[in-house]
């Protein structure tokens, strides 16, 4: 029995540094985007653990997976590209609403509607912002 485990020792610690690079080549292999991305969800997988979430911990654990076995550049920009196109579809509708509020003339709806559109268009232009960051990073 002592010889079998003697023999095994040198193979688990030439097999060490093999295991342990792993989670370095992955990283190294994942497109810039995506790793950003990865590490944004492992800091709230932090957080969520530090505030002892089960529920937003299993969520974010699969999330990091789902980004470390599907993530591309490309589906980032795409899934920006897609956010900025619901923003507008949503500045689109407050605008409509806004119009509809003015045609009426109630005061205190066309103030609430102005707001909402504003921040609608707030939204966009965020949204804008980090599609351009996204496109300059790649």
């Amino acid at each position: 029995m002592k010889r079998t485990f003697f023999r095994a020792i040198p193979a688990m610690v030439l097999a060490m540094p093999i295991a342990f690079s792993q989670p370095v080549l992955a990283a190294e292999t994942m497109d810039s985007l995506c790793q950003t991305k990865a590490e944004h969800i492992q800091k709230q997988l932090r957080i969520a653990k530090e505030y002892g979430n089960e529920h937003r911990v299993r969520g974010l654990e699969k999330s990091l997976e789902g980004v470390q076995r599907h993530c591309s550049n490309e589906r980032v920009i795409e899934g920006t590209e897609e956010d900025v196109r619901e923003s507008m579809e949503e500045v689109r509708e407050r605008q409509a609403e806004l119009a509809e509020a003015q045609q009426e003339g109630d005061m205190d709806d066309i103030r609430k509607r102005s707001e909402k559109l504003e921040e609608a268009v707030m939204e966009l232009k965020e949204r804008q912002n980090e599609l351009e960051a996204l496109q300059s990073k790649q």
